[in-house]
């Protein structure tokens, strides 16, 4: 994969098939200007380092480097929500509790707050660690949960697996939420 193409964004990060040998240093000296490519590649390398760190249960060098890619794409672009997301999944594994995570993905929420191919990783991320702790954070997600709830029942599965996945507080958050919005399907969170 090169980033002449954009990976769709997975619902699952580890299970991406991300193999590349490419080098990452030609995009900025073919096409300083095009941050399409610069994008592309970043998140490329953010959703293998996401995917080594997760295999490997720790965070690798190579995150380092995925994460200053991403803040040059996102210097570029700023308005690429794939681009804030796979940053604050990247700063969550550093610091859970850290401002960057957190702002990044408050960041990825405001860039597209709709889009369906984000929530599964956006609800995941937002409840595994303390960032609930923000209000912000919480109407955002709590909105994310209405949509999959309402408009996406296909992504139940993506609410279980985040329900999984989530901290205590993460938890209740999506037990309020989901009794909140549909109490009939507070009972697939066990099963």
């Amino acid at each position: 994969m090169t980033a002449l193409n954009r990976p769709d964004f997975p619902k699952y990060p580890t299970k991406a098939n991300l193999n590349s040998d490419a080098p990452v240093e030609w995009i900025g000296t073919i096409s300083p200007l095009r941050s399409d490519l610069e994008g592309n590649q970043a998140l490329v390398l953010a959703l293998q380092a996401i995917q080594q760190a997760r295999a490997d249960h720790g965070l690798r060098a190579n995150s380092e480097l995925a994460r200053s890619r991403l803040k040059h794409a996102l210097s570029l672009a700023p308005y690429d929500a794939e681009l804030w997301l796979a940053l604050a999944v990247l700063e969550a594994g550093q610091d859970p509790d850290g401002p960057g995570a957190i702002e990044s993905l408050k960041m990825s929420y405001l860039t597209a707050p709709s889009d369906a191919r984000l929530m599964p990783l956006r609800l995941a991320t937002v409840t595994q660690f303390d960032a609930l702790a923000s209000p912000d954070l919480r109407d955002l997600a709590l909105g994310d949960v209405r949509l999959m709830l309402t408009r996406q029942p296909d992504q139940t599965p993506a609410l279980v697996s985040a329900y999984r996945q989530a901290s205590g507080r993460g938890k209740e958050f999506l037990k309020g939420a989901i009794r909140t919005i549909d109490p009939a399907r507070l009972r697939t969170l066990s099963g």
